[in-house]
């Protein structure tokens, strides 16, 4: 993985401006040039390392201020900037959109190398990337497995009892989906047959102490994890290899849209049924479902209910989910124009019309 050095010369300038010291003076203090020090102050170059120290002292400070040193972020800090990179992603829009977030992501990650948080979730922003922008290429793609790989690597390396089990599962899905399934399967090996969930005592302890606002919040952040998971694996069981059977597609398909709906998750359970329609050559009931789920990415915004999952979840800003949505329409608008599959609903009235609504709602 690239780095980027650190920016420390605005903080070299400021620090010689309020000791009262000028280029000059600091350069002679050093032994080192004025031009050497302004090169510094403008980030053209970098303080040989074993000039830290007396430049630390000279400047009336230590290298940790010095270098703008910072301990491990809090949690929301960390979560709150890598949703903002990726609302910047979306709202760049082609190679501007992803350069940027990988900029992003990479200066976050020099600011706090250390931070298993922050490289799990910088792990995850690469699939995000991913999703946002399936045209990138694969040269990109495989720069972005590569450096998603780096950083589950380094979380596992950090022994973090948080988020070592996560990235294992993860790196084994990079090995097996990259061609090497045994060295995934010895990934899996590794993790712990059952995982223990301690939210439950958790509660049971906020309770005691009659901490009624932590328990809230543990228990509808829990719940918002088991609804997201149980809406994975009903999306999983109505893939044709697993359910060839269309009553039990069918059965699949209504409890994903009754879940999501009462819960206020996306409900793509029309895009499940157009798969399968799809593999079928069921071009008529593809194009209804096709429709369906073009009305639902144009519609409303779902949200996870509030009576549910507030305040114990941050839901998402209005404009951010407006740039997730819109991307996930440009999504479905490209694959139906080039994907060979979809040349076969092309003059359905159900399949045109919700075309030209996506068509629309990406003006």
């Amino acid at each position: 993985m690239e780095t980027i050095p650190p920016k420390i010369g605005a903080q070299i300038a400021a620090l010689r401006r309020a000791k009262g010291l000028t280029q000059e003076q600091l350069a002679q203090q050093l032994g080192v040039s004025a031009p050497a020090v302004s090169k510094w102050e403008t980030d053209s170059s970098y303080p040989d390392i074993t000039l830290l120290c007396p430049l630390a002292r000279a400047l009336g400070t230590n290298p940790d201020t010095l270098l703008q040193f910072e301990e491990e972020p809090p949690a929301g800090q960390v979560i709150d900037q890598i949703n903002d990179l990726l609302g910047e992603a979306l709202a760049g829009g082609g190679p501007e959109g992803w350069r940027q977030a990988e900029d992003r992501l990479e200066e976050l990650l020099c600011r706090w190398p250390g931070c298993a948080l922050l490289l799990y979730n910088g792990a995850a922003v690469y699939d995000t990337l991913r999703v946002f922008y399936p045209g990138a290429g694969e040269e990109v793609f495989a720069r972005w497995r590569a450096r998603k790989r780096n950083l589950l690597e380094r979380v596992r390396a950090s022994g973090s009892a948080a988020y070592w089990q996560g990235a294992t599962l993860s790196l084994a899905g990079l090995e097996i989906a990259d061609g090497d399934p045994e060295k995934g399967a010895a990934l899996l090996k590794e993790l712990p047959e059952q995982a223990v969930d301690p939210a439950g005592v958790w509660v049971q302890y906020y309770l005691k102490k009659e901490q009624t606002g932590p328990a809230l919040e543990q228990t509808q952040k829990q719940l918002f994890r088991h609804v997201s998971q149980a809406l994975t694996c009903l999306g999983i069981l109505a893939s044709p290899r697993l359910t060839p059977g269309e009553a039990a597609r069918q059965k699949i398909a209504q409890a994903y849209r009754a879940m999501a709906r009462s819960f206020g998750f996306l409900d793509a359970s029309d895009a499940l049924q157009l798969e399968f329609h799809l593999g079928r050559k069921e071009w008529e009931q593809a194009a209804r479902s096709f429709a369906g789920y073009v009305r639902v990415l144009t519609g409303p915004r779902p949200c996870p209910a509030p009576e549910l999952f507030s305040p114990g979840l941050r839901l998402q800003e209005e404009e951010k989910q407006e740039g997730t949505y819109r991307e996930m329409r440009r999504m479905v608008w490209e694959s139906a124009q080039k994907e060979e599959l979809y040349q076969h609903l092309r003059g359905l009235p159900a399949f045109e019309e919700a075309m030209e609504q996506l068509r629309q709602s990406l003006e």
